[in-house]
């Protein structure tokens, strides 16, 4: 019986294996979708024949269409297609399964007002059709959990009212979605005091907890462990003087990433599910270039400060910056957060977020200094997004690293609205109409990369990826399509200023 048990397992893992590495990708275009549907819980425009329990429609609403037309495009179940047997994520859904669903849920706020959040975060109306497909390959028997963990200061009931998300979870479970559930998955959240000081408040976080994985020598930081000096910085972490570029002391992130251990510490949700299904935004990323699909799974960890996202100082040693700032650059910022910000609490004077805001959405007197690895030449946070890449689909429930996929993984990219230039939060939204979605993550992000018009070479998080021995993400090097193979343009992004001049 042991050994019966074992073949099918090892089964059960090429299958997870052969779907990861499936050529089974696409993209679909619709010049006339450029924008969300707002009323929740943003029922499909038409009733469709394989969702009998849908008994509402919207028609105003065009996304649900579009993402059924991808789910068809990419292949999923095409024999069925508009019949009442199609079940697009039979594959890698059975009856009984869990579930996450890992949306983009990074902030609440957006300098240039509420309606740009659209370029930014996940809609409701996007969630909504992958929940639908998700409980019918499940035939109302297993668990839907969308969970993220945004920015530490994330208003997230905020977020759930902006994208209708609170609402339509809770009118789907009333309606039979016996296991949908919303999980805000920070343990703590960061909050202002009245002084102007920062503080943490603890919350519930994930309901399960979490795990500690040290990848020890197969994580990709593990380059470094034999160089003196080395330290890992994350704004996140608030023992470190980030104001001062020029400051290499120990932070917390070294206790994690150090030459002895490569430890990060993950929602145990992540790892509980049998199924992953990420729901990226098509969106620029100052520190990685971009923030698609690979990148979003960094809202799996639950202690943002075992995450590096660059290391203090300049080439070769530090990734921060390109070259240091002039001192009066040092010094105004220290007056502006450590004298009017902390003791006259300017940042409280009426009018003032509004004045700041223009000033940023103008871009007068804003400093242009390249900072905190925001650009071209961080070689540290991709490290990051594919170590915890490898986690997500190659480690156990209980957080051992395995041979074969430990999970199944759907990858989607939602990019009707995206954002372009200083993302991943305060850049400009973007309608790109655009959806991209498969198996592989790796070839995903790069089908988006080509859409947008950025330079695939440029982008480290898919180059070093198919790189990757151990705990692949791309099934070998030499098979990786040539960018003259993989669609080409027209979306025409603007990149961070830390990148602009590398894009072309």
């Amino acid at each position: 019986m042991k050994g019966s048990l074992r073949i099918r397992k090892m089964e059960e893992n090429i299958t997870k294996e052969l779907l990861l590495f499936s050529d089974k990708i696409s993209f679909i275009h619709d010049k006339n979708v450029t924008h969300y549907c707002k009323e929740a819980p943003f029922d499909p425009p038409a009733a469709y024949p394989e969702l009998p329990f849908v008994k509402k429609i919207n028609k105003e609403n065009s996304v649900y269409p579009m993402v059924r037309n991808l789910l068809w495009k990419i292949g999923l179940d095409a024999e069925n297609f508009k019949t009442e047997n199609w079940n697009p994520f039979k594959e890698i859904i059975k009856p009984g399964d869990k579930v996450l669903i890992k949306p983009n849920l990074v902030t609440h706020i957006h300098y240039l007002g509420q309606e740009s959040l659209y370029g930014s975060i996940t809609h409701g109306s996007f969630i909504r059709p992958i929940i639908d497909y998700v409980h019918l390959a499940q035939k109302g028997n297993g668990s839907i959990v969308v969970a993220d963990n945004p920015v530490e200061h994330t208003d997230f009931e905020s977020i759930m009212r902006f994208t209708g998300i609170k609402r339509m979870v809770e009118e789907l479970y009333s309606k039979g979605y016996d296991g949908l559930e919303v999980v805000d998955l920070r343990p703590k959240v960061l909050k202002e005091a009245k002084n102007g000081e920062f503080y943490y408040d603890s919350q519930i976080g994930d309901p399960l907890g979490y795990v500690e994985i040290d990848l020890g020598g197969d994580s990709l930081f593990a380059e470094f462990d034999n160089k003196p000096n080395i330290h890992y910085f994350t704004l996140a972490d608030k023992t470190v003087d980030h104001v001062d570029p020029k400051f290499k002391g120990k932070s917390a992130t070294d206790d994690f990433h150090n030459s002895n251990s490569h430890k990060y510490i993950v929602s145990k949700s992540i790892l509980d599910a049998d199924v992953i299904i990420n729901i990226a935004k098509m969106k620029t990323h100052c520190k990685a270039g971009v923030s698609l699909t690979l990148k979003n799974m960094i809202g799996m960890v639950y202690e943002k400060n075992c995450m590096p996202h660059h290391r203090p100082g300049i080439p070769p040693d530090g990734d921060a910056c390109p070259f240091y700032p002039a001192s009066h650059y040092i010094a105004s910022r220290k007056l502006y957060i450590k004298v009017l910000r902390k003791w006259l609490q300017i940042h409280r004077f009426p009018g003032f977020r509004a004045f700041r805001n223009f000033l940023q959405r103008n871009r007068i007197l804003i400093g242009k200094h390249i900072e905190h690895g925001n650009w071209k030449g961080n070689d540290t946070i991709w490290r990051t997004i594919l170590d915890l890449n490898r986690i997500a689909i190659y480690a156990d429930k209980n957080g051992a690293m395995c041979e074969f996929p430990q999970r199944k993984y759907f990858a989607i990219i939602d990019g009707i609205v995206g954002q372009q230039g200083e993302g991943p939060m305060n850049g400009n939204p973007v309608v790109a109409s655009t959806l991209i979605g498969g198996f592989n993550p790796v070839m995903v992000d790069a089908l988006a990369i080509m859409k947008m018009g950025i330079r695939l070479d440029l982008i480290k998080s898919i180059t070093e990826a198919i790189k990757i021995d151990k705990y692949k993400l791309y099934k070998n090097e030499d098979h990786f399509p040539k960018t003259s193979t993989l669609e080409h343009g027209g979306l025409n992004f603007d990149v961070p200023l830390g990148w602009r001049q590398f894009k072309n």
